[in-house]
């Protein structure tokens, strides 16, 4: 749907967070621009001087500024079939007790500012999807009036549209327009005197990983220094931002009891925690009172409220969980049924409940991150850096996955490529770079200058001696190709990747592990059990793919009635054909986490630079 139809319309820029946000979103995104891949890297290792451990306690609700009402704006915004009498809006999961209201109103804006303080907030993320927009009018007056009543706001950038050099434009001016219009103010939230801009999972996703270095140095020089919050919690997100968090947990605890509710929450809010202490930064688990978008969206997702206990379990996890913000979904997402404003309802119920917790959690003191003491490489990293020693790893476009961050960790000599590079009348060759890793999702570009002009210098460089292994962070590697704009044509087995299609959910019924069937892989256990939940599409290795060549298993799927369900690791030797000379080497993505990451890891860089030094002459 296009953004100006979303914007003219009731219902539909509710829809726009879309089921994809409600349950999480892929790691890496779409249409990667031109940028320099080598960019990525240096940009991390400049980030992970930041340090922003022992931030001060905030809790602060996700607000909504794009309601309207006839009086003010001559029509309805957001609100759509609006009965007084019956207590009922169209497009509302619930009805506010302050009834169908104008986001644009000051009285309103003071109404919540004073009931969410008195509650225990410190501050709102406010919507924000662009220059001049509604919520970005409502902005303004949003942050006079928190500036009034000594209160917190600060935005919530859902969207960067466009691709490529148009789309770093576009991003860059919208962060600065926000910071040099709005971060000055006393009312706006900030960390060490630095402004604090959350990101949303939809603009995650629509600009590619590798081109934020740009984005942020633009807008760095342009507007000073600022913290951007991701709305993901993974490592890949942790290292470029200087925060993490994530908008709804409902697609994650629908249909738990409570039991399983706190089971969870326990788990997921101790990793997220972690996961920012780690590179400290900062840290954030999201509660919620319950979620129902089934009157906006089919089928949709229901979180039950089970009259507050719910809230209440997800609240004392998060206060146990030790983080340095919890972020409340919502103050009045009023579309998705996840608001704690007042409504007729459940009353004042979740402002009560609120009010219970935190602000006990924001006279805490902040949290303590220990000091990380420097890691001695153990002796199979210092192996694996001697056999890599003088020669770099090349990694190719876009980087995904935790693999590129234990290259750079365990101190290997890495260059990111970009496609350009890959294209160059100068080739690639297995002399310069031993090893080529792919650790992307399912997209890739085939032509830059000419069409399939990246497949050929891959080719290229496999027919040199090359080893190209594939260790994707998404089901299938090589394949959708967006030089063809999103049309599906897999070219893996053109790569001499014997990747094929498997199931989409496990069979039910069956105990699946992993056995190790290759000796040089001496780091992994010979069993490990298959992972119980995450993205368990199963793409295995297979020999009917590999032609003029000699197929070697590395690791397989069984289950404990003997059925094989083909390999999660494999080597492809070519000893003819239009790949002669080259090796890959595939990796289900699911197979390392199962493992253990570093164990595996390590031994997978193990195997390639023995494998890499073997083929040398």
């Amino acid at each position: 749907m296009k953004r100006k139809m979303e914007r003219n319309s009731n219902v539909g820029a509710a829809l726009r967070k879309g089921l994809l946000a409600a349950c999480g979103a892929a790691l890496f995104s779409v249409a990667a621009p031109m940028t320099k891949g080598a960019d990525v890297l240096d940009f991390l290792q400049k980030q992970a001087k930041r340090d922003w451990s022992g931030a001060p306690r905030q809790v602060l609700a996700f607000y909504y500024t794009w309601y309207g009402t006839p009086a003010r704006h001559g029509r309805w915004i957001h609100w759509a079939g609006v009965d007084p009498e019956k207590g009922e809006i169209r497009t509302s999961t619930h009805y506010p007790a302050l009834g169908a209201y104008d986001s644009h109103d000051p009285k309103l804006i003071d109404t919540h500012i004073r009931m969410a303080k008195e509650s225990g907030l410190s501050g709102f993320i406010a919507t924000w999807w662009g220059q001049g927009t509604f919520d970005d009018q409502a902005f303004r007056v949003l942050l006079d009036r928190a500036e009034a009543q000594k209160f917190h706001v600060t935005v919530y950038w859902e969207t960067a549209p466009g691709k490529g050099e148009a789309q770093i434009r576009r991003a860059a001016a919208d962060l600065s327009y926000i910071l040099t219009n709005y971060a000055a103010r006393p009312a706006f939230l900030k960390l060490r005197g630095k402004p604090v801009i959350f990101v949303y999972g939809r603009t995650l996703g629509q600009v590619p990983y590798n081109a934020w270095p740009e984005i942020i140095r633009r807008v760095r020089a342009r507007a000073g220094d600022f913290l951007l919050i991701a709305d993901r919690y993974s490592e890949a997100y942790a290292r470029m931002f200087d925060g993490v968090h994530t908008y709804n947990i409902c697609g994650k605890i629908r249909g738990m009891s409570l039991d399983q509710v706190r089971g969870w929450a326990r788990q997921a809010y101790g990793k997220a925690t972690a996961l920012a202490r780690r590179h400290r930064r900062v840290s954030c688990v999201t509660v919620i009172p319950g979620y129902d978008d089934t009157k906006i969206r089919r089928p949709g997702l229901k979180a039950e409220r089970r009259g507050g206990r719910l809230y209440e379990t997800l609240w004392r996890e998060a206060v146990r969980a030790d983080p340095d913000w919890i972020l409340i979904t919502s103050w009045n997402e009023w579309h998705e049924g996840s608001e704690i404003e007042p409504s007729r309802e459940f009353g004042d119920l979740y402002l009560r409940l609120t009010r219970r917790f935190a602000p006990a959690f924001l006279r805490s003191a902040p949290a303590k991150t220990p000091a990380a003491a420097a890691a001695k490489p153990g002796k199979e990293i210092e192996t694996i850096r001697a056999l890599f020693r003088n020669r770099p790893i090349g990694l190719l476009p876009d980087l995904g996955g935790e693999l590129p961050f234990r290259l750079l960790d365990w101190g290997l000599k890495v260059r990111a490529l970009s496609w350009e590079e890959l294209t160059q009348k100068a080739p690639l060759t297995a002399e310069r770079f031993p090893v080529l890793l792919w650790t992307g999702g399912e997209r890739y570009r085939s032509s830059i200058r000419k069409p399939g002009d990246v497949i050929a210098g891959l080719q290229g460089y496999l027919r040199s001696g090359g080893l190209l292994a594939a260790v994707p962070s998404e089901p299938f590697p090589f394949y959708y190709d967006e030089s063809q704009e999103g049309a599906a044509a897999p070219v893996a087995r053109r790569l001499g990747l014997p990747v094929a299609m498997g199931w989409e959910t496990p069979p039910t019924g069956r105990k699946l592990f992993f056995e190790t069937v290759s000796q040089r892989l001496p780091g992994l256990p010979k069993r490990f059990p298959f992972p119980a939940q995450g993205d368990l599409r199963w793409r295995p290795a297979n020999p009917r793919f590999v032609e003029n060549g000699r197929y070697i298993p590395l690791i397989r799927l069984k289950d404990t009635d003997g059925r094989d369900y083909g390999d999660a690791a494999a080597l492809a030797a070519f000893d003819s054909g239009p790949l002669r000379g080259g090796r890959t080497v595939y990796v289900w993505m699911g197979a390392p986490g199962a493992a253990g990451a570093d164990r595996f890891y390590a031994a997978l860089l193990r195997f390639l630079g023995e494998e890499a030094n073997a083929a040398r002459p």
